[in-house]
């Protein structure tokens, strides 16, 4: 139920993260400027506009093109169309879009934030979990390992055991036969003697 209710909760991270998304990127697209940080990203651009991006920072980290750029590269990170979405760079760089921002955050960016951050959250836990996997996937391979062992070294005994059992029975029989040959040569020693 547990997991049930994590996956549950990570579906709707994710939908708001994309809601969200989606209606900041709608709100900033009438907007035209010269800022590579407002510029639209067409398709099969991300890696290129991101690279500009993390370039205008870098030129400048306090200046408003690099706050522009860090919501920009949140954005992008965050994209639905993004196919290597990143949501923890997505979450650092809004950070350093709220830190730079002067003016108080709207609550749909404060939204926003909380969204990246239990998905963030989650996919540690997720992480976290694969790995748990992985090492009880091991433990799981190494008893099979063990237990495919000892069961050819139960054949390997059954059958030294069947044999041991053969050979008492031969040594039994041999047995009997030397009381018998024993009780007739005693016999034969009575009657001879008498």
């Amino acid at each position: 139920m547990p997991k049930l209710r994590t996956k549950i909760d990570l579906m709707v991270v994710i939908a708001l993260v994309v809601a969200f998304s989606g209606c900041s990127h709608m709100m900033n697209s009438g907007k035209e400027t010269s800022d590579p940080a407002s510029q639209p990203v067409t398709d099969h651009k991300y890696s290129r506009e991101i690279i500009e991006l993390e370039h205008v920072i870098r030129q400048n980290s306090k200046s408003t093109e690099a706050k522009n750029a860090h919501l920009k590269l949140a954005q992008l990170y965050s994209d639905h169309n993004n196919r290597h979405r990143n949501y923890h760079l997505a979450l650092k760089h809004l950070e350093a879009y709220i830190i730079l921002e002067e003016s108080p955050v709207d609550g749909e960016t404060l939204n926003w934030l909380a969204s990246l951050k239990e998905i963030n959250r989650l996919s540690k836990e997720i992480t976290q979990v694969q790995k748990q996997l992985e090492k009880s996937n091991k433990v799981k391979l190494a008893f099979k390992r063990t237990n495919r062992k000892l069961t050819r070294e139960e054949i390997k005994l059954r059958n030294q055991n069947r044999k041991l059992e053969e050979t008492n029975q031969k040594l039994e029989k041999t047995i009997e036969m030397l009381k018998r040959l024993d009780k007739r040569l005693e016999e034969k020693r009575r009657n001879f003697i008498n």
